[in-house]
């Protein structure tokens, strides 16, 4: 017996869901339009029944498998603050070499040529620029973005 029972009392289909039987899957809903029927007054509330189908097979019930796996959690979180890092000294290395590393023979670096005040403030831009993207990368990875005590 798997069948709903709606009756006509104008309610919603949430407002009112029983389950009638021990275990045997019938629910009742009183649910349906009211009748304007000019011989009955109030009328008693009309009931409709309604097949309810049973799960197929692979269709039931089962619990989410979200374990909780702590050494996979550290292992990403190392690896996003290693990859955060990264973004600083990345551009570090490579205006240093730019700057301290001489090119060939014949050739000097920037030190030497005397393009230290353009290489300064670059420095200065690329370095602020990596580390406010290394921040926000990292708040939104390791997901305390948005955790503050401003929070309402």
């Amino acid at each position: 017996m798997c069948c709903a029972v709606a009756s006509n009392d104008g309610r919603g289909a949430q407002d009112d869901m029983r389950v009638e039987g021990e275990g045997e899957g019938e629910a009742m809903a009183n649910t349906t339009p009211p009748t304007t029927s000019a011989g009955t007054g109030a009328g008693a509330p009309e009931r409709v029944y309604v097949k309810i189908p049973h799960a197929g097979p692979g269709q039931g019930y089962r619990a989410p498998k979200n374990y909780q796996q702590p050494l996979l959690d550290l292992l990403w979180r190392v690896l996003v603050v290693l990859m955060c890092l990264s973004l600083l000294v990345i551009p570090l290395v490579i205006i240093g070499l730019i700057l301290f590393l001489p090119a060939s023979a014949g050739h000097h670096n920037a030190y030497e040529e005397g393009f230290l005040w353009l290489w300064i403030p670059m420095f200065l831009f690329v370095e602020g620029i990596a580390l406010f993207v290394a921040i926000g990368i990292g708040r939104e990875a390791l997901g305390t973005s948005g955790s503050g005590p401003y929070e309402r």
